[in-house]
């Protein structure tokens, strides 16, 4: 096995950029709805999940052990027989760590593995939805239902000069200098998940070019004031990875919002723009965008 070679399962290697085509591969191959399936998400969130990769029978075995709470699987992700796959992790697990699950499995999945589920407990996770809209909705914003964001971007844009400019090799010291300003604005040494996010965040950033994510700024006054980013999910999605705004901007988020979406994926028919991760203020702002349907998730493990 070569260094960049995803190791043959019962072995493990935690994911590197060196993976990264091997595991674009195989997302191309079988078009995920799920959004934590992007090399690039796998590998920005890879130290707060622990995240380690193997392969078996042309399926690709993604492990994460994030620390304090119980290992888990994503759903094994190849062609073939998926129900062997699932049952290879499942028994992975109960062997190595006294516990199996298989975490953000969406629906269209199950209906895959529908042999495999009589010995399952599947539950709903809602807090890891996903939340989807019609690209040409963020786009536009046409109706009635849009007012308030329309009139968010008007105010913004009657008490601002800015530029939107996309993302780039030159304009990532501005945007870590804002990521600086922001976490300061949030505290987020005091939040363990704001730790963990500033983290990933400066791992796409740090690796852009490498990561092949596309992205946008808003300038004022020569300063990056909000950046967003994200990816081809599928041929039929863009996935939004991140989104930061100044807050005491009013209508910031909006134009960002709307501007990433116009440059940047208006080729796509969707937009995921992931989870609420169950936090009440992330579900209102993702619920006011109106989205056209939910990727829903679920939690497998052994019946007891």
């Amino acid at each position: 096995m070569t260094h960049n070679e995803i190791p043959e399962f019962p072995g493990f290697a935690l994911i590197s950029l060196e993976h990264k085509p091997a595991i674009d591969a195989a997302f191309a191959r079988l078009e995920p709805t799920i959004s934590e399936f992007t090399f690039t998400n796998l590998f920005m969130w890879r130290h707060h999940y622990g995240i380690s990769v193997s392969r078996a029978a042309g399926f690709l075995l993604v492990l994460a052990r994030p620390e304090g709470k119980p290992p888990f699987f994503f759903p094994p992700w190849g062609a073939g027989d998926a129900d062997s796959a699932v049952r290879r992790c499942l028994d992975f697990a109960t062997a190595e760590f006294g516990s199996a699950y298989i975490e953000r499995v969406p629906q269209d999945y199950l209906d895959r593995i529908a042999g495999s589920l009589g010995g399952l407990e599947v539950q709903p996770d809602p807090a890891n939805d996903d939340y989807v809209y019609n690209a040409i909705d963020l786009i536009e914003l046409t109706g009635r239902k849009y007012d308030g964001k329309r009139n968010a971007i008007r105010k913004f844009e009657r008490e601002y000069r800015y530029e939107y400019r996309p993302m780039g090799e030159q304009v990532i010291p501005l945007c870590l200098a804002f990521q600086d300003y922001w976490c300061d604005e949030r505290h987020c040494l005091l939040t363990p998940s704001l730790v963990a996010e500033d983290r990933a965040i400066r791992e796409v950033l740090a690796n852009f070019g490498t990561l092949g994510v596309r992205g946008g700024v808003i300038l004022i006054d020569g300063k990056v004031e909000a950046f967003s980013f994200g990816e081809c999910l599928n041929r039929q999605t863009f996935v939004v990875h991140v989104e930061k705004a100044n807050p005491n901007i009013f209508g910031l988020y909006a134009v960002i919002n709307q501007r990433l979406a116009r440059s940047e994926a208006s080729s796509y028919q969707f937009i995921n723009r992931e989870q609420d991760l169950g936090d009440e203020g992330l579900r209102r702002a993702k619920e006011s965008y109106q989205p056209a349907f939910k990727v829903k998730k679920y939690r497998m493990g052994l019946k007891a």
